[in-house]
């Protein structure tokens, strides 16, 4: 008999989350007009729901744990398209861009704790989450050594 390569009953990878905004979330960051606070808020929405999705994984509800994820990972998107695309003063962008990279940092090592406590199948969205907080923390810096930033 030849196997399959896979192991019988081995749990197939769980595919990602909906990434989704809530409509309360998308109601406060419409109402944020100015960069700076616009960010804070964002960090703060972030900063809850992963309080969320660990509080989900210390109880064993992956399936929340894993829709707090999501929208941890549409606020993180909306947030950088939303700072990277505002040009109403080059100052205020670029203090925002650092504040919001330097609260991406304290993100990655609270997932990378969820990480170690979940079942296997959940581990590669969340490796993919902290790769992606890497690239938009890379995102963010990229601004500071633009030819806006720098003259030739």
């Amino acid at each position: 008999m030849v196997s399959s390569g896979f192991a019988q009953g081995q749990d197939e990878t769980a595919p990602p989350p909906i990434k989704m905004l809530s409509k309360s979330e998308r109601t406060q960051l419409g109402g944020a007009v100015q960069l700076k606070e616009r960010t804070a808020l964002a960090l703060e929405l972030m900063d809850s729901r992963l309080r969320s999705a660990e509080k989900f994984t210390t109880d064993e509800n992956y399936s929340l744990m894993y829709a707090e994820l999501g929208g941890f990972h549409a606020l993180m998107d909306n947030t950088i398209n939303f700072l990277l695309k505002a040009r109403s003063d080059e100052g205020k962008q670029l203090n925002s861009l650092k504040k919001f990279e330097i609260g991406l940092r304290t993100f990655s090592p609270r997932i990378e704790a969820i990480r170690r406590d979940v079942p296997p199948n959940f581990e590669p969205y969340l490796k993919n989450l902290i790769r992606y907080i890497s690239d938009n923390r890379e995102k963010a810096m990229q601004q500071f050594y633009s030819d806006t930033v720098i003259s030739n």
